[in-house]
């Protein structure tokens, strides 16, 4: 497939058509990536290749369904919108998670341009991103189905994406507008899925996210968030993970590969 084909069957499979250059395509895109395609830590936890090229990135997330972390959803999102038209570019971000911490920039996200407004595009953050582009030139709260983002000066010309979280404002990561190049990607996908510190090689992750509803795992615990009613769940057996992976998250993984993530990555949650 060519790189145009490529992103006329992601926008295909999506429902995307028509596919107009304004803001409210991108806010389509932005909710129907999120619903189809499953953010998590799969291929790390397997210790699988990941390469970033978007051929791979396609048959991957698209034809697979296998979906992946920021550095490949966020990748293939950015190419989708720059083969259609749209002025979009790279941005890296430090997750913070509301503390004063310096940290590498290991996550990946977008900024899109539309009107002279700049937009922060993520569709590769988990349970507690956007589910809409979030404008970035007003500190005001904007409001995306039951949850609320804003974007707030932190210090040296960083900004914060925050979300409104028990009860405060909590501050997911921080960035700036610099202009970044695919090859400061790759020390940081490097780490993210090669460093024994690494979160995500410590961890099974998996989010899939609507309108109104997050379902999220992470190792032993399974939540679903229901119109602001959550409902936890504690993963009991290597059956029982295969079959919240296939009948929730959609990804066909077969019990023998189950057994394995429950027992590195479950049942040591199960015993804490």
């Amino acid at each position: 497939m060519t790189l145009s084909d490529i992103a006329n069957d992601y926008v295909d499979d999506l429902g995307l058509r028509p596919a107009t250059l304004d803001l409210e395509f991108v806010q389509r895109l932005n909710r129907a990536h999120l619903t189809h395609y499953t953010f998590n830590s799969l291929s790390v936890v397997l210790a699988q290749e990941m390469p970033l090229d978007v051929t791979h990135l396609h048959n991957k997330i698209v034809t697979r369904r296998r979906g992946g972390y920021c550095f490949e959803h966020n990748k293939l999102a950015l190419h989708v919108l720059s083969e259609l038209g749209f002025d979009a570019r790279l941005l890296l971000a430090k997750v913070v998670y509301n503390r004063d911490t310096d940290v590498p920039r290991t996550h990946r996200i977008s900024l899109v341009t539309l009107d002279g407004d700049d937009y922060l595009l993520d569709v590769g953050f988990g349970p507690l991103g956007p589910r809409h582009p979030v404008k970035i030139s007003t500190p005001e709260v904007q409001q995306q189905g039951n949850e609320q983002f804003r974007i707030v000066n932190v210090e040296r010309g960083e900004l914060g994406l925050q979300v409104y979280k028990d009860g405060d404002f909590f501050t997911l990561y921080t960035f700036n507008l610099h202009h970044y190049s695919e090859a400061e990607c790759t020390p940081a996908h490097f780490y993210s899925h090669k460093s024994p510190d690494a979160a995500f090689v410590n961890n099974l992750v998996i989010a899939k996210k609507s309108d109104n509803q997050t379902e999220s795992l992470r190792n032993g615990t399974w939540q679903r968030t229901d119109n602001g009613t959550v409902t936890e769940h504690t993963i009991a057996s290597e059956e029982q993970l295969n079959t919240v992976m296939k009948e929730v998250f959609d990804l066909e993984i077969d019990l023998a590969t189950a057994a394995f993530l429950f027992k590195k990555f479950v049942r040591p949650s199960l015993n804490q």
